[in-house]
């Protein structure tokens, strides 16, 4: 601990208190040193305001690079600048703390925080210190046990409806130390017709659910005067927003000038509710603006396919196509996008809910199927009809018959592909495209990077790297981890978008990369990128 290590901090906390008690005004000091629990506080009574105060400072475990607590020996309220545990907040605090400083630094402002509010004005008022927290939202909301999301466009229409109150639908989801309401939508009534919140997920009416009451307010009208005033009791609250008497827990909210007040009403106590405002700030690259409209197909919807999905739909992809025929197992979420929630189900269908998740407003298709298997003619050419018409193809199967049946749309319909391997022990991967009328077809490009992978001057990859990717896999599962393929899949969403955008604002010189973890075969160092360069039509025909 820090009073054992070499330069004897110990003996300066002590010489430095020892000078606070020659100057007359800290007296009492007893030290309290547990080695083998590794602890340490000094006992203090210091004088300010004419008054003794008996405090105790605490000294963290990494002192001297965080400072210590002032607390009240025993459990009291001392200032206004003071944490619900008791620790006093002072001038010098964690975010202007130097090693320099010591716990005498700490008393003496503390002194001079407890002499100010000891102080009385002319009027007789104690005077004020003034605060300089520098608190983010999210340590407000950590003081919240209850919070409500509501979106703006859910405001707005609150708003057009002038002050007629209407129900409102409320999803509710447990946290350990709080619970988050967020607001689904607004009922149907005599009034108007149901409205339904578009921008949030579907999914969230399977939580659980009550039913509020919200109404636009105006300033200094009774509902408004019901919700700001702290003595009000719940059924004086509730009566301002319904005729039905009040029997149990309700949540109420009010737009005034866009500002949400809300209340959760109990059985004997009404308790605040804070409001998690909006967040609209623009995150996204406007390049990524060449992806809005475009539709991305992707075959494969396992642990590559499901992360690049969820990549592409979080950099403004909102039209896709999903393919994949298998379930997912919890044995999949060592790697997978999804989670417990949806094993059981297809993963295409998990995928669906979590695009839908991430960007309610997504458009998705899917099939429950392999493009390599047994169905029906008519099915499978449904299928491919739709492949057809998308503008992107990103093949994830990890099949070979699957990747042939994908190459051979994109090439009648002339539509980029893109695809992404991880090699089997996880040490890297790569990344490959397509696109019509600049690189060969796909399966072409397919046999030149192979040919480049296995060119007999390179060392023989391991055994386990399943390096053949034409071939059939077998079923033993492939060993990477998670990170292994996160990794991958990030480089082959970045591919992804880069070929949807146009292709003379491309980043990427060459169609092929690979693309190392560690060192192994071919690669020298972690995160060691080998482009493979492979001939394009536009060169071939101008050396023609």
């Amino acid at each position: 601990m820090w009073f054992q290590q070499p330069g004897d901090r110990l003996a300066l906390e002590k010489q430095v208190i020892a000078s606070l008690v020659s100057e007359g005004w800290v007296k009492n000091v007893i030290w309290h040193i547990d080695e083998g629990h590794g602890t340490a506080r000094v006992d203090v009574d210091l004088l300010a305001g004419e008054k003794w105060w008996e405090a105790k400072v605490v000294y963290p475990f990494i002192y001297p690079y965080a400072p210590p607590q002032v607390i009240p020996r025993q459990e009291a309220k001392w200032s206004s600048h003071q944490w619900a545990r008791g620790e006093l907040c002072l001038e010098i605090r964690a975010d202007n703390w130097h090693p320099t400083l010591t716990a005498a630094d700490m008393i003496r402002s503390a002194r001079k925080l407890l002499e100010t509010e000891a102080t009385l004005d002319e009027s007789g008022v104690p005077l004020e210190v003034l605060s300089d927290h520098r608190f983010t939202e999210g340590q407000y909301l950590s003081w919240e046990l209850m919070r409500l999301v509501i979106t703006d466009e859910l405001i707005a229409e609150v708003e057009r409806r002038d002050k007629v109150v209407s129900l409102l639908e409320l999803a509710r989801v447990e946290y350990d130390l709080s619970w988050v309401f967020t607001g689904i939508s607004l009922i149907g009534d005599t009034h108007f017709d149901e409205w339904i919140d578009v921008g949030v997920p579907k999914q969230f009416s399977t939580y659980g659910v009550s039913i509020g009451r919200i109404a636009k307010l105006g300033e200094g009208d009774d509902r408004y005067l019901a919700l700001t005033n702290v003595d009000s009791a719940p059924a004086d609250v509730w009566k301002h927003f319904s005729d039905i008497p009040f029997d149990s827990p309700k949540v109420v909210v009010g737009i005034l000038n866009g500002k949400v007040l809300a209340k959760f009403l109990g059985t004997d106590k009404v308790f605040e509710i804070a409001s998690v405002p909006m967040d609209n700030q623009q995150r996204t690259p406007v390049r990524n603006d060449a992806v809005i409209g475009k539709r991305a197909a992707i075959v494969g919807c396992g642990s590559m396919g499901s992360k690049v999905a969820a990549s592409l739909v979080r950099c403004g992809v909102s039209h896709f196509l999903l393919f994949d025929g298998d379930v997912l197992k919890p044995g999949n979420l060592v790697r997978n996008e999804l989670d417990w929630f949806a094993v059981g189900a297809h993963k295409v269908d998990g995928v669906v809910n979590r695009l839908r998740a991430i960007n309610p407003k997504v458009e998705v298709d899917s099939w429950k199927g392999r493009l390599d298997g047994h169905y029906s003619t008519a099915t499978i050419l449904n299928a491919l009809e739709k492949l057809g018409k998308c503008d992107l193809i990103v093949e994830t199967s990890g099949s070979g018959h699957g990747f042939s049946v994908a190459a051979a749309v994109a090439t009648q319909e002339r539509i980029p592909m893109v695809w992404g391997r991880i090699f089997g022990g996880g040490y890297g991967g790569y990344i490959v495209r397509s696109r019509p009328g600049i690189e060969h077809p796909p399966l072409d490009v397919r046999h030149q990077v192979y040919v480049a992978m296995t060119d007999p001057s390179l060392p023989k990859p391991p055994d386990d790297s399943d390096i053949d990717y034409g071939s059939e896999h077998d079923e033993r599962a492939m060993i990477a981890d998670d990170a292994d393929v996160s990794i991958i899949s990030a480089h082959l969403s970045r591919m992804a978008l880069d070929t949807l955008r146009p292709s003379g604002q491309s980043d990427y010189p060459e169609s092929a990369y690979l693309i190392g973890l560690r060192k192994e075969w071919i690669f020298e160092t972690p995160f060691e990128t080998r482009a493979v360069t492979l001939p394009r039509i536009a060169q071939e025909l101008a050396n023609d």
